[in-house]
């Protein structure tokens, strides 16, 4: 019976332990995941770093009603963000893959020189193309007023 009862028991503690390890492994596994998307974070190109909005555009209706324009396509059907990020800036079908625009948490984590850079060169790897040769730069930061109202809404 002893006996028995301390096979058991290092079946029991063995198996424990392997679960504990394994628990401990995937965690490990995680944190270096998280860890590694953090530091291949494209740096922003010099010409882009330190870009702000200029002063009173972020609370301008008519840039806001400008960017949405723009951001429909409907000044220039060559920059139709909507097709793609849909119109609320949630993702649509041909999206696939895009940025959830109307998502508090993915407005808040990226800096205005971000938006600015990648709306105005291609992100390598995506389909979505720059617009620094179809859209001035005070278009551009038009837009980035209008996106920034979807990400404030959460809609």
């Amino acid at each position: 019976m002893t006996t028995d009862y301390a096979q058991w028991a290092r079946r029991t503690c063995g198996a424990l332990l392997r679960m504990m390890l394994q628990a401990g492994l995937l965690l490990c596994l995680g944190w270096a995941a998280a860890m590694a998307d953090e530091s291949t974070k494209d740096a922003i190109p010099s010409e882009y770093a330190g870009k702000i909005m200029p002063m009173g555009l972020r609370d301008d209706p008519k840039a806001r009603v400008a960017g949405k324009d723009l951001y429909d396509g409907t000044v220039n059907p060559e920059v139709n963000c909507a097709r793609c990020h849909g119109s609320d800036g949630k993702p649509t079908k041909l999206g696939k893959g895009a940025h959830d625009l109307s998502d508090p948490a993915e407005g808040a984590k990226h800096s205005d020189a971000e938006w600015f850079w990648r709306l105005s060169e291609k992100k390598p790897g995506s389909k979505m193309p720059g617009f620094k040769d179809k859209l001035s730069e005070a278009q551009r930061w038009q837009v980035i007023t209008y996106l920034r109202t979807l990400a404030q809404a959460g809609r």
